[in-house]
C-alpha cells in the first residue's frame, strides 16, 4: 500500500506539471494575419496553448457581410481541439464599413450574444474583448477610421464595464503608432510584437511587481548577441539603438523572444565593426 500512496503522488504531481492553460484568440484577419498569436505563445511560454481562431474578413454583426458566426473557426472555438481556459476577442474592424455599420444598432446585443457563447461552456473560461487598434489615414478596404474611433471602440469599452469582462483598449495604446500599419488597418510585425506584449500583460498583471526588469547581454561569437531579461518581464518589449546617438530613433526587435521560465532569452545578429544599445519598453507606458 505504501509503494501504491507513492506511485499515485507521483503521477499526480506529473499531471498537475503537464496542465496546460488554453488561450483561444478569436477575431478578424487582425488576428488571423501577420499574427500577434504565436508571439503570445512565445511569451507566455510552457503551460499556455495559444490558438488562432481569426478568419479574415469578417464582422461581428450578424448582418454584416461576412459574419464570424457563419465560419467553421467559430464552431471550433468552442471546443475542437481543446475547450477553451481563456478567450480573447478582438472584432469590429470590418463592423465599421458603411454597409455593415448600416446595422450597428445590434452590435450591443450580437456582441453580448457571442461573449455568452463562450463563457456558458462548461470550462467557464475568462473572456478578455478588445477594441480594435486605430484605423489611420483614410482606412482601407473600406474600413471607416471614424466609425471604428467614435462607435465601435467606445463601445467595446461600454460593454467591458457593464458585463464585467477585461477590456483591452487596443485604440488607446497604439494611437500615434501609424508607422507600425503600413496599410492603415493591419499591424506589421513590429505591431504584432506590441500586441503580444500588451495581451501577456492584460493575461499576468505586473509580474515585476513594479520593478523595472534587468537586461543581460551576452556576446556569442563575433556576430551575435544573446539578450535576456527575467521571465516575469515577458510583457516588454526590446527596442535596440544602432547609431549610439541621441537623435537616433530606438527600433523595435522583429525576432520571437522566447520564454523558458526563467528568462526571456533573444538571440540578434551583430554587424562587424558596428555598436548597438538595448532597452526595453513597456507598451501603455
Amino acid at each position: 500500500m505504501r509503494i501504491l500512496a507513492v506511485l499515485l503522488v507521483c503521477l499526480f504531481d506529473a499531471a498537475v506539471s503537464l496542465a496546460v492553460t488554453n488561450v483561444t484568440c478569436v477575431g478578424d484577419s487582425i488576428t488571423a494575419v501577420r499574427s500577434y498569436t504565436d508571439k503570445l505563445q512565445s511569451l507566455l511560454g510552457l503551460g499556455y496553448n495559444v490558438q488562432n481562431f481569426g478568419v479574415s474578413g469578417t464582422t461581428l454583426l450578424k448582418s454584416g457581410d461576412h459574419p464570424y458566426w457563419n465560419t467553421t473557426y467559430y464552431t471550433n472555438s468552442h471546443g475542437n481541439p481543446t475547450p477553451p481556459d481563456i478567450v480573447i476577442i478582438m472584432l469590429g474592424s470590418n463592423d465599421s464599413k458603411p454597409w455593415n455599420w448600416t446595422y450597428g444598432s445590434n452590435y450591443v446585443v450580437n456582441y453580448t450574444e457571442l461573449i455568452a457563447t463562450y463563457t456558458n461552456l462548461p470550462t467557464h473560461p475568462r473572456v478578455l474583448i478588445c477594441t480594435p487598434p486605430p484605423v489611420f489615414g483614410s482606412g482601407a478596404l473600406g474600413i471607416n477610421p471614424g466609425i471604428v474611433a467614435t462607435n465601435i471602440a467606445p463601445t467595446v469599452r461600454q460593454l467591458g464595464g457593464s458585463l464585467g469582462h477585461e477590456v483591452i483598449d487596443m485604440h488607446a495604446r497604439f494611437a500615434g503608432h501609424a508607422e507600425w500599419f503600413p496599410d492603415n488597418v493591419h499591424p506589421d510585425a513590429r505591431g504584432c510584437t506590441v500586441m503580444a506584449a500588451i495581451v501577456y500583460t492584460a493575461l499576468k498583471g505586473d509580474t515585476m511587481n513594479g520593478v523595472n526588469p534587468r537586461l543581460n547581454l551576452t556576446l556569442a561569437g563575433n556576430s551575435k548577441a544573446l539578450v535576456s531579461w527575467p521571465a516575469a518581464g515577458a510583457g516588454w518589449v526590446l527596442q535596440s539603438n544602432l547609431g549610439l546617438g541621441g537623435a537616433n530613433a530606438w527600433l523595435m526587435e522583429l525576432r520571437l523572444a522566447a520564454n523558458d521560465g526563467i528568462s526571456i532569452r533573444y538571440t540578434n545578429n551583430v554587424t562587424p565593426g558596428g555598436a548597438a544599445m538595448y532597452r526595453l519598453w513597456r507598451p501603455g507606458n
